[in-house]
């Protein structure tokens, strides 16, 4: 029996070495230094704190903008056993190599479950992982969306088996992979999964009607549904909180109206959601064929061979600066305003893809080549506008996410199976040349075509030339300025030229393959390890020019770089205040996109992509006025420390001393007819001393008699990120307002007085109030989601079924594949 699960053992063991062979300065103690990982350990350092000292999560941070649900930052959930499972064995290996073996193992289902051989089972899990998507997201420190993409194909397994009959092994394939899919925490991928599964289904199903199966359609669907339910379930209080949270962050409806802009539809606003600033065109559709085809990254490193280098030099720049700008030319000559790198699937796999639409008999082909038309009109956003305003407009959920061109990574995901599929039906039904000749002129046609017509659209200039032109022109002159930028689009036409001649050998290499198979000149094993190696190699070579061994540094001094506190910290930590807030304007980036900061303090500003959205349009609409901050909403959040520049460039801490606290009694309430009102009316006010209310909380004040008190007081006497608790006295009833952001009042954040539950509102249009009644009291507020309340009971049920499906499908499947063995003998 063992001997069944040797070859792939093996495989999973050359995974593990491919990954280390790649980022080997792993082995030496380095890591790679990950912003958006460092944003996020940086964002959930008072949760994990919390978490430490008490055992429990607390699931509301005030370490980013003025306090928010740490649903998306981070969490436990003890009860939902997929997410053990999946973090353990994401946690085996360190960053890249973990996800690089997921991607891997993930793909290597898939291909068995569809039958592929090993050999070519294995170069096409290499190849899934080494797209360029994948070191792209790498780069910027998205490690979400890998692990999403990891456990994608799995999830594709599950269906197919179910639906071709396997239904034991699918479901447990199913069930075990819609788990880990939700576990990766990243919707956005998983959304655009469904896409590909539901082509699937709908694929299935006619095959299923057409033969008048439909006990085994019927079985199908209802397998597929409980697998799913139960895969999902087990992350059903992540998917609570998020569905709750959604709705009151920037992809939720917002009540304002302001100027000519409907705001009140419920999600992103389009324009947002389609930027051109990242949207993918048509023309970058180029760049499968070859990398570098629109310029690859925006700084790209070409070195002493460039001929910007030649040309400074021969100016008399002297070759170190001359070599260190070289090292960093603007080479992406495409509309987007930044990129890092192409989106790449390989030649070779994009050719076999291509070809397998000629030579495949499995229908299966048509699901793939769909899908990835639909994944390619949704990467292309605004730039094919007609079809994506629509799904915008009426397809659900398709405007809560934006940056459409992440579908690639998908894209490639039914490239790479395509092209499997095509070299599979070469090798199992040993097709002649005879076969293989008119769909190899076809597409070898087909793809040489498209790359001369495209090269001769480029004109090698990017939107963002005149800008750089005039900043070299006013440091050194407009004739130095024009020759860089002659020289520069020698350098892009080179680098474009390049690719593609590496492009057409690898073409070439490729069909001198398949003939010298097809006429059984090589045997098929030698075949597809010839191919396999060429089309990883092929993807490798690129995936370094994104990151290579100089992106990892030791462990010490990311920390260093990432975790050490400023004098201006260290100043601000001596302040044994429990609750203030602080905004940091030394930083490189605007205060507002960066977390770093709340590694040491509660912050304004921070870096996520769920922003609550009253906060985000009070930052929009108020927080900044005539270019300079607005000191009044700074204040009513209890912004206590200002870190700004110092005259030697150094960040200083300075004091704030308007900064209203944790808590005040105003002394005059203004009703306000709506959101509109409201947010008009703080742009320019004193929160001491006056509060705007919507007219919806009416009820809350109707009665009550309020009357000016200035001996009254109120302070903070306990704080935890998810209780708050104050003292109050006060000699008649007030209306106190605290510097906390309301998030659900009375339903997720319920308050209380002297331990009796009651009601607070919204004021001044992001905080709490309420109603204080005469006298001294105990105030507080706790966080009580009934997301998390109920969501563990949830995890709990969905965990119990999901391990008992996977132990009791997979013990089905070898007890059936027994019984047929046992027959057959």
């Amino acid at each position: 029996m063992f001997k069944k699960f040797i070859p792939t053992i093996l495989a999973i063991v050359g995974f593990v070495v491919i990954s280390f062979l790649y980022a080997s300065p792993l082995l030496q103690g380095k890591r790679l230094g990950l912003h958006d990982i460092q944003m996020a350990s940086a964002a959930a350092k008072e949760l994990n704190d919390f978490h430490k000292q008490t055992g429990d999560w607390g699931w509301w941070t005030n370490s980013m903008f003025g306090g928010m649900p740490s649903y998306m930052i981070v969490g436990g959930y003890p009860n939902s056993w997929s997410s053990w499972l999946a973090a353990t064995f994401m946690n085996i290996f360190p960053v890249p190599a973990n996800v690089l073996v997921a991607l891997m193992l993930g793909f290597y289902v898939l291909m068995r479950v569809l039958n592929v051989n090993r050999w070519l089972s294995f170069f096409g899990s290499v190849a899934y992982a080494f797209g360029t998507s994948a070191f792209l997201f790498l780069e910027a420190g998205h490690i979400s969306k890998i692990i999403a993409l990891a456990f994608a194909p799995g999830v594709l397994a599950g269906f197919i088996a179910v639906f071709r009959g396997r239904y034991w092994l699918g479901a447990a394939i199913t069930t075990l992979f819609m788990g880990f899919e939700i576990y990766a925490n990243h919707p956005q991928i998983t959304y655009y999964l469904f896409f590909l599964l539901g082509f699937y289904v709908v694929f299935e199903s006619y095959l299923h009607v057409k033969k008048g199966n439909f006990s085994g359609l019927l079985k199908a669907f209802g397998i597929i549904l409980v697998c799913t339910l139960i895969g999902v379930g087990t992350r059903g209080m992540y998917l609570w909180n998020t569905l709750v949270y959604t709705k009151e962050t920037t992809r939720g409806k917002s009540e304002l109206t302001l100027g000519n802009i409907n705001r009140s539809s419920d999600g992103l606003d389009k324009d947002y959601a389609f930027g051109k600033n990242y949207a993918f065109s048509q023309l970058e559709t180029l760049t499968f064929l070859a990398p570098n085809f629109v310029g690859g990254s925006s700084n790209g490193n070409l070195g002493a061979s460039s001929e910007t280098y030649k040309m400074m030099v021969g100016k008399g720049i002297d070759e170190s600066t001359a070599l260190n700008f070289s090292s960093n030319l603007p080479l992406y000559f495409g509309p987007q305003g930044y990129t890092s790198g192409a989106f790449y699937s390989g030649i070779l796999v994009l050719f076999f893809f291509l070809l397998s639409l000629f030579i495949v008999k499995d229908g299966f082909k048509y699901v793939l080549l769909a899908t990835s038309v639909i994944y390619l009109f949704i990467a292309w956003g605004s730039y094919f506008s007609g079809f994506n305003y629509f799904m915008f407009d009426y397809f659900p959920y398709f405007n809560k996410f934006r940056d459409s061109k992440m579908i690639l990574t998908l894209l490639h995901l039914c490239l790479v199976i395509g092209a499997m599929l095509g070299i599979k039906q070469i090798v199992d039904n040993n097709l002649t040349f005879k076969d293989l000749k008119k769909p190899l002129i076809y597409t070898l046609g087909g793809l040489l075509g498209i790359i001369i017509i495209g090269y001769f659209m480029l004109d090698f200039r990017s939107p963002n030339d005149e800008g750089f032109v005039k900043s070299i022109a006013d440091a050194n002159g407009q004739e130095f300025a024009n020759s860089l930028l002659a020289s520069i689009i020698a350098d892009r036409q080179s680098a474009v030229m390049g690719d593609i001649l590496r492009s057409l050998f690898l073409l070439a290499a490729a069909a001198g393959l398949i003939w010298a198979y097809s006429t059984q000149k090589l045997k098929a094993n030698v075949f597809v390890i010839i191919i396999g190696t060429l089309t990883v190699l092929d993807l490798i070579l690129v995936d370094k020019r994104y990151v290579n061994n100089a992106d990892f540094q030791p462990k010490s001094s990311i920390i260093s770089q990432s975790y050490t506190p400023s004098p201006a910290d260290e100043q601000i930590l001596l302040d044994k205040d429990p609750n203030f807030r602080v905004i940091d304007l030394a930083t490189n980036q605007s205060f507002w996109s960066d977390a770093r900061i709340s590694y040491f303090h509660k912050s304004i500003g921070g870096y996520h992509g769920a922003k609550l959205k009253r906060m985000q349009e009070l930052y929009e609409n108020a927080m900044i006025k005539d270019g300079r901050l607005n000191m009044p909403i700074l204040n009513m959040l209890n912004t206590k420390y200002f870190i700004t520049p110092g005259q030697d460039g150094q960040p200083m801490a300075q004091r704030n001393p308007e900064a209203l606290g944790n808590a005040w009694f105003v002394n005059e309430i203004k009703v306000v007819k709506n959101a509109d009102e409201e947010l008009k009316s703080v742009n320019n006010f004193n929160p001491h001393t006056v509060a705007f209310v919507d007219q919806r909380y009416n009820n809350y004040l109707n009665g009550k008699s309020l009357k000016q008190d200035t001996t009254a007081s109120i302070k903070l006497t306990e704080y935890k990120p998810n209780a708050l608790t104050y003292e109050s006295n006060s000699a008649s009833n007030q209306v106190a307002v605290f510097s906390e952001v309301y998030y659900r009042g009375n339903e997720d954040w319920k308050s209380y007085v002297d331990g009796q539950e009651t009601p607070h509102f919204r004021a001044d249009y992001v905080l709490r109030a309420m109603v204080i009644p005469a006298g001294k009291h105990k105030i507080e507020f706790k966080f009580q989601p009934k997301s998390v309340v109920v969501g563990t009971k949830i995890d709990l049920v969905s965990s119990i079924l999901f391990v008992l499906l996977i132990v009791g499908g997979l013990v089905m499947e070898y007890r059936k594949k027994e019984t047929d063995t046992t027959k057959k003998a």
